[in-house]
């Protein structure tokens, strides 16, 4: 909505391995010019689980690989105490890539030689933003991507394509179910990527109801506790942390609709996502959210979020007291619509 849909990649340390079977080294040129002071270069495939280079900077720079180039790829530029990278979608052999860094840290990519791959992308997005531009309706949109993607299906950038999709039809189980069923027909090792929202998916259209026995939350006082949903109200599960700015942005829009969800009969629980648990306290203090505010725990496999499959946030949940869950949105905007509110 990370606006935008906030996409967390800090923790992309699972990962897959295309086209495994092909195990030999795929050089990566790097000529960027700089008019600033660059100390070192970092290549990483996204979820760094085959290539992790770090070297001093150059120009140009020769990356022998540890696999086959079939993936996004992220290059990311280090100068004193400050870092930037440009992520890119990449395969072929002995690739070039040129380009320019100035100011503070802005990267500029002039040229991709050698990656079919790139030129996809660089097709697509061009013709997505043209498409766009015309102003035409969520159908004929849907179909577009449908249609791009069910031609990439065994691409690696499908995956692009379909968080897309899914950030655009995340509130519309239908689209959502053809979307899946696209899916399907992946290979694995696209399909398990950890970016593919294929799990996400899969998580939306079978989960429709949250056990919350099952879960327990930091409360301001760093007590774990458990959330009772009683009578008949309907709760809005709010997932955001103090970090991402539309969450904040949308607290205020919260605040303004806090009567008529009151007379909705909607109480508002915020979940954060936040690892520093005094930060945390500190701003639910500052703020005085008038709702009641609780944190996730800190093992992942514990966590709500990860049951769920959240990885955009804000992410809203409604659901009524026996925990089913009614809607399911990344915008406040949606869920006032969804309420007539």
């Amino acid at each position: 909505m990370k606006a935008l849909p906030i996409i967390i990649l800090s923790s992309l340390l699972i990962g897959y391995n295309f086209n495994k079977k092909e195990k030999q080294s795929g050089d990566l040129n790097l000529y960027f010019d700089s008019d600033i002071k660059i100390d070192s270069v970092l290549v990483t495939n996204i979820t760094q689980d085959r290539e992790f280079h770090f070297l001093k900077y150059a120009n140009p720079i020769n990356v022998d690989l540890n696999d086959s180039i079939n993936d996004l790829y992220a290059i990311s530029f280090y100068a004193a105490n400050d870092h930037r990278m440009v992520q890119l979608w990449l395969d072929g052999r002995n690739l070039t890539i040129k380009g320019k860094i100035s100011g503070k840290l802005q990267i500029q990519v002039d040229t991709v030689i050698g990656s079919a791959l790139y030129n996809k992308a660089l097709h697509f997005r061009k013709a997505y933003k043209d498409l766009l531009a015309g102003d035409p309706d969520s159908l004929a949109v849907n179909n577009f991507l449908l249609a791009a993607i069910t031609k990439e299906i065994n691409s690696p950038f499908s995956i692009e394509m379909a968080n897309i999709y899914v950030s655009r039809n995340i509130s519309n189980i239908e689209e959502l179910k053809k979307l899946f069923a696209i899916l399907l027909t992946q290979t694995d090792l696209i399909k398990t990527h950890l970016l593919n929202p294929y799990k996400k998916i899969e998580t939306i259209l079978s989960v429709n109801k949250i056990d919350f026995s099952k879960f327990r939350f930091y409360n301001k006082d760093k007590i774990l506790t458990s959330i009772e949903l009683a009578g008949n109200k309907r709760y809005l599960m709010d997932f955001w942390f103090i970090g991402c700015v539309p969450c904040i942005q949308e607290h205020q829009a919260i605040i303004k609709k806090l009567s008529a969800l009151g007379t909705a009969n909607v109480e508002v629980l915020g979940i954060s996502i936040d690892e520093n648990h005094a930060p945390w306290r500190n701003y639910i203090n500052e703020k005085k959210y008038p709702w009641k505010n609780y944190r996730e725990v800190d093992e992942n496999k514990d966590r709500m979020r990860t049951k769920m499959v959240i990885d955009v946030f804000p992410t809203y949940l409604l659901l009524d007291s026996n925990g089913v869950i009614l809607y399911r949105s990344n915008t406040f905007s949606a869920i006032e619509k969804y309420l007539g509110i």
